[in-house]
């Protein structure tokens, strides 16, 4: 068995995983060994059969790739998709995944196709939403996964390691099955890669698959395409609201998907406003279309609320993001506009922002973290005790190097 440079065998590594790439709760340990139990005689049984009636050719022309996730997972996915275009590169490469996240696809021809699928254990935050076995979302789902079936993939592949993605490429019957045993259902592959405990971000998870696969990583930073349609709306839609080409403009988006990562909009207001009279900048307020626009914001902020592909095309023209660890901060990432993330309940070594142009602001003592966005306080605590100074600070060192940047390129 193949040994990682730290001497541990991959069972060892897998077990060394669950402490720094993942968090493994002896509750969550025993339900998983549970269901391994429970499942491991039928699996047995029907690989047995599926065995004898052979896996056909070993040639790798259909691929599928599963994510769960939503905006922030697809996009730590991205280098992991270029590698694998670029390593098969007369494969037809579909992504199963949350359609919520398909236009982030647009320009990149890096997949073929995309087949939504609505995970119900990553819809919600309730647990009882989550497993309703009343809930239309698993008739849906179940439909996805039948259509699957019929597809004829060679090679499926789930960077994640949990049981629940394993079962379900598992039920797909795709005869190539690459993935991780982290949190149980290994047996549920064909294959499991040997965890990289000396690169714990999720994005070097999946890359890890390829290496696995004889695959060289060539790339490892996220890439967002606009249309040059999409950068002209920009331009237009910032000209209308009085903002011209080279002005300084920080963008702040106080939102995330979950309430325990929001540090509050209050706050994010406060920065925006010590920024605003520091800097001769204008602060782009970003918002869900939904929402209404603060009654107190100032003069200097402008509003804008809009859908996902015309957000980003706004977003590539903010010399800096300040905002949640969200979706939004990984697609500045993705854009090349510097972020400055300010993090509670997640672990950025686990689900920072990629890249060098990145600061994170956070209170590093709270054992309890990452959560799974469950606080176990009367609130998240974790970014209550985060400063308006700490993060204009921040904020502060990159408005100036944005500014510095934007100086030379005028010159």
């Amino acid at each position: 068995m193949r040994s990682e440079p730290t001497g541990l065998s991959k069972k060892e590594a897998e077990s060394a995983a669950r402490g720094c790439v993942v968090k493994f709760s002896t509750g969550r340990r025993i339900v998983i060994q549970l269901a391994e139990l429970l499942l491991l005689p039928v699996v047995r049984s029907v690989d047995f059969f599926r065995a004898r009636r052979g896996n056909g050719s070993s040639e790798v022309r259909k691929i599928l790739v599963m994510e769960p996730g939503h905006l922030g997972d697809i996009i730590g996915m991205l280098p992991f998709f270029k590698n694998l275009r670029v390593s098969y590169p007369d494969a037809h490469i579909a992504l199963l995944a949350n359609p919520g996240a398909f236009p982030l696809f647009e320009n990149l021809r890096l997949v073929d196709e995309l087949i939504p699928a609505r995970f119900p254990w990553a819809m919600h935050f309730s647990q009882w939403k989550r497993y309703n076995p009343f809930s239309s979302l698993w008739i849906q789902f179940a439909r996805a996964i039948s259509g699957v079936r019929r597809r004829g993939f060679d090679l499926a592949l789930s960077g994640r390691g949990d049981i629940r993605d394993n079962f379900v490429l598992w039920l797909t019957g795709i005869p190539r099955r690459v993935g991780y045993g982290i949190l149980g259902g290994g047996f549920l592959m064909t294959e499991t890669a040997m965890p990289d405990l000396t690169r714990v971000h999720r994005a070097d998870c999946w890359l890890r698959l390829l290496e696995h696969l004889g695959k060289e990583v060539l790339d490892r930073e996220p890439q967002l395409r606009l249309s040059p349609a999409e950068e002209s709306f920009a331009s237009a839609y910032l000209a209308e609201r009085g903002v011209g080409n080279g002005e300084l403009l920080i963008g702040i988006h106080p939102g995330a998907r979950s309430q325990t990562r929001q540090w509050g909009a209050e706050r994010f207001q406060a920065v925006g406003e010590r920024l605003a009279g520091a800097y001769p900048a204008k602060m782009i307020w970003f918002q869900d279309p939904s929402e209404k626009t603060p009654s107190d914001l100032p003069d200097s902020f402008v509003p804008v609320g809009l859908p996902l592909r015309q957000f980003m095309a706004v977003l590539e023209r903010c010399n800096l993001l300040i905002c949640n660890d969200s979706g939004p901060m990984h697609i500045a990432t993705g854009l090349g506009v510097p972020v400055v993330g300010v993090f509670g309940p997640t672990e950025p070594a686990w689900f920072g922002p990629l890249g060098e142009r990145k600061k994170i602001v956070m209170h590093p003592s709270f054992w309890c973290r990452p959560c799974a966005d469950r606080c176990i306080f009367d609130q998240p605590y974790c970014l209550r005790t985060i400063s308006i100074e700490q993060v204009f600070e921040a904020a502060s060192e990159c408005a100036t190097e944005a500014r510095q940047v934007r100086v030379a390129a005028m010159k």
